[in-house]
């Protein structure tokens, strides 16, 4: 039931995806649940993301040269040949452009950050998982979390809804400190460049249920 048990960049892609990539995601997501159903495995054989943004993490850290590591997991695995170079300079144009983290020293905090969001009245859940918890010179943390998807690039609105979940799900730290980053276009959101506008709510749920109908359809063909 992946719809119904989401990540939130999952979410965030299928409410803004053109609708043949959309329906196309979703139809492969009942193959796999009616293969698990049927006695085998729902996995894809793992993250496909995992291993880039652990490097990430070492980047940030000062444990190593994300141009390095990404070099190296390009030599263990060709499938991530074409993505992970383009993620590699979208990461560091961020962090040394926009994220102003590149003169400063960073602590990579080593608990990730984990959040649920119940969507109660749809019986859905939106996951957060492993958002990077860095501390800044002990002035400031932030959590960041990445969108990776090639298509659709996220939109603003989509960047707002993406906070509101963040702010909603990853309870106890600050809403300020939420990020969302989009390395394949360069950009990110923030409370500050993206403010929330009180509507977030409602366009959530909103497209969340039009997913969950669509999903159902589907189902039903």
């Amino acid at each position: 039931m992946s719809v119904l048990d989401i990540p939130l960049r999952k979410a965030l892609q299928l409410f803004y995806a053109r609708r043949a990539l959309r329906r196309s995601i979703l139809k492969d997501d009942i193959r796999l649940d009616r293969k698990k159903e049927a006695g085998g495995t729902r996995s894809r054989g793992g993250d496909f993301y995992l291993p880039f943004w652990s490097d990430v993490k070492k980047h940030i850290s000062g444990d190593g040269e994300l141009a390095d590591l990404t070099t190296d997991r390009i030599a263990s695995n060709e499938n991530y040949k074409r993505l992970y170079p383009l993620l590699k300079e979208g990461v560091l144009e961020l962090l040394s452009a926009k994220l102003r983290w590149s003169n400063e020293p960073v602590e990579i905090i080593p608990q990730s950050v984990h959040g649920i969001l119940r969507i109660e009245n749809l019986g859905g859940t939106v996951r957060i998982r492993d958002a990077l918890h860095a501390r800044v010179r002990e002035k400031y943390t932030r959590v960041v979390y990445p969108y990776f998807s090639e298509e659709p690039a996220l939109p603003e609105e989509g960047g707002r809804l993406g906070l509101w979940a963040m702010q909603q799900a990853l309870e106890g730290l600050d809403p300020n400190d939420m990020r969302i980053i989009d390395p394949l276009r360069r950009t990110f959101f923030s409370p500050e460049t993206t403010s929330l506008q009180g509507t977030e709510e409602a366009i959530f749920n909103d497209k969340y249920r039009s997913l969950i109908d669509e999903w159902e359809r589907l189902r039903l063909e």
